[in-house]
C-alpha cells in the first residue's frame, strides 16, 4: 500500500471516530438535558400553594432560575368590567421565578453559549434529518410566582417538534382558574394555538386547583416526555398528552376551549 493511500485510510477513519464521538455526544447532550427538565417537572409538581419562598429558591437555583416582576395591571377605573379587574386583581403576585430547560434555547429566556452553538450548528442540518442526529427541537419553561413570601401559582409548560406540527403540553396550579369567566372547577383541560418562529401547532393545557383530586392533578401533569428525544415524533396530541384527553373521554364536564380529537 502506498504512502498516499495509507495516508488516506488513517485521515478516514479518523473522521469516522471523530464523526461517531460527536454524535455519540450530542445524543448523550440531549438526553441529559431531557432528564434534567423530567427531574424538574417532578420537582415542580410537588410544589404547592402557600408553600414558603424559601422551600423553591433550591430548585430555582438548580435550574438556573431568575426573579422578574411582572407589569401591575391598569387602574380599576380603566377596566369596562370591574368584576373581571377584582378577579385578576386575586391572581397577581409580587414577582415571579422563571426556569428553564433547553439543549438549543427554545422559550427558555436564559440561553446558555453551548446551547447558542448547538442551535446555530443544527440550522445548517436539513430539517427532515435533524431528528436523526438528535436535534430534535424543544424546551421547558416554569414559572413560579410568589406574593407575601409564599408561593401563589406554579406552572410549567414544555414545547417540541413532532412529525408535521409544533406540539406543547401546559400545566397550572393556583386557587383559581386562570380566566374570569372560565366555570369554577377544581380542573379543566384546554387547547392553545402555538405560534413559532419555523411554524405552528397546538397545545394541550391543564388547570388545577389545591382543592383536585390526586387523579386530576396526576393527570395533569402528564404528557408522553419521550417526545422530546423521539426519532419518529409525536403525530399530534393525542400521541403526546393520552392521559388528559382520555380522562376527557370520562370527563367531558373538564372539557374548556377545546374539541377533543378523535384518539385510537
Amino acid at each position: 500500500m502506498s504512502r498516499t493511500r495509507h495516508f488516506f485510510l488513517r485521515l478516514v477513519v479518523a473522521v469516522v471516530a471523530f464523526s461517531v464521538v460527536c454524535y455519540g455526544s450530542l445524543w448523550a447532550y440531549v438526553e441529559y438535558e431531557a432528564h434534567r427538565a423530567k427531574s424538574m417537572l417532578a420537582e415542580l409538581s410537588r410544589v404547592q400553594v402557600g408553600d414558603l419562598e424559601a422551600s423553591v429558591l433550591t430548585l430555582t437555583g438548580r435550574y438556573g432560575g431568575f426573579k422578574w416582576t411582572p407589569e401591575p395591571l391598569s387602574p380599576r377605573g380603566q377596566w369596562i368590567d370591574k368584576e373581571e379587574y377584582d378577579y385578576e386583581v386575586t391572581r397577581q403576585s409580587d414577582y415571579k421565578y422563571e426556569l428553564g430547560v433547553s439543549p438549543f434555547g427554545t422559550s427558555v429566556a436564559r440561553v446558555s453559549r453551548l446551547a447558542q452553538a448547538l442551535r446555530a450548528a443544527r440550522e445548517v442540518v436539513p430539517m427532515r434529518l435533524q431528528p436523526f442526529f438528535g436535534l430534535r427541537d424543544w424546551g421547558t419553561v416554569a414559572e413560579l410566582s410568589i406574593r407575601s413570601g409564599r408561593v401563589h401559582s406554579v406552572s410549567a409548560m414544555t414545547l417540541f417538534e413532532g412529525r408535521s406540527e409544533w406540539l406543547g403540553h401546559k400545566w397550572e396550579l393556583a386557587e383559581g382558574m386562570p380566566r374570569y369567566r372560565m366555570p369554577a372547577r377544581a380542573y379543566a383541560i384546554g387547547a392553545a394555538h402555538l405560534t413559532m418562529a419555523n411554524g405552528g401547532g397546538e397545545m394541550i393545557t391543564n388547570f388545577y386547583t389545591p382543592r383536585a383530586s390526586d387523579e386530576e392533578v396526576d393527570t395533569a401533569h402528564r404528557f408522553d416526555s419521550r417526545s422530546l428525544t423521539s426519532v419518529e415524533g409525536c403525530r399530534g396530541l393525542c400521541d403526546a398528552a393520552p392521559r388528559p384527553l382520555a380522562y376527557l373521554k370520562q370527563h367531558s364536564d373538564a372539557a374548556w376551549n377545546i374539541i377533543p380529537p378523535p384518539c385510537n
